[in-house]
């Protein structure tokens, strides 16, 4: 296959990946907001998120990004800023600060150059590629103090099912648990009532996520 021909095929392919399939208000997606319970309760949480951003978080999200990281399409690492804080550091804080609360993201901030990692050693179709996002530093650093804030309130409004991306909780919980859950199946063999295991293909499952139900979802847990 030719060059163009790969580049024609893989960009269809994820276009069709990150295309929208499901429009606001559909009965589905109204049943299962329907199902959900106000979580963000307490006003202190939305006073959280909605307080006054600070320099020292900026500071803070700018310090949490590995410095030799993969920059983005302007090519400035992060180290750039750390070292010559002194001189940009002002400029920066004060950008990002306008941006986070409600400012306009200047154009080329969150222009992005998207990588292709194998997942194995010679793929042979476009699934044995995962697609990786290299964003510019300035942009790291707004989502990374939005971040940081809604990583204080998560303990209390995802459930304990959830084990992963939360702190104090690790995926690895689950594999314990279905290696339990499979460890009583193999060795039950008496008794009228049987049990099953049902394994569900969640591939790209956070590729799929529509942006509209992000948005109802967080009115429905009462986000400000």
């Amino acid at each position: 296959m030719e060059e163009v021909e790969k580049q024609e095929l893989i960009t269809n392919y994820f276009l069709q990946l990150f295309s929208t399939s499901v429009a606001p208000g559909e009965e589905q997606l109204r049943q299962l907001l329907d199902a959900v319970s106000p979580s963000v309760t307490p006003p202190e949480m939305n006073d959280l998120l909605l307080g006054e951003f600070t320099p020292e978080e900026v500071k803070t999200a700018l310090n949490a990004i590995g410095d030799l990281k993969a920059p983005g399409p302007d090519g400035i690492p992060a180290v750039f800023f750390k070292k010559y804080l002194d001189i940009v550091g002002d400029q920066l804080t004060k950008e990002v600060i306008d941006v986070l609360n409600g400012g306009q993201m200047p154009d080329g901030w969150n222009d992005t150059i998207i990588s292709l990692i194998p997942k194995v050693d010679k793929p042979e179709k476009v699934t044995g590629l995962r697609p990786i996002s290299l964003c510019n530093v300035i942009y790291k650093v707004v989502s990374k103090v939005m971040s940081n804030r809604l990583r204080q309130v998560l303990p209390d409004i995802i459930t304990p099912n959830q084990s992963a991306f939360v702190p104090g909780r690790l995926i690895s919980d689950n594999i314990l648990i279905a290696y339990e859950l499979t460890h009583f199946l193999l060795n039950k063999r008496e008794g009228n009532l049987g049990y099953a295991a049902i394994k569900l293909d969640m591939s790209k499952a956070y590729d799929r996520v529509e942006w509209c139900f992000l948005a109802q979802m967080m009115k429905k847990m009462a986000f400000c």
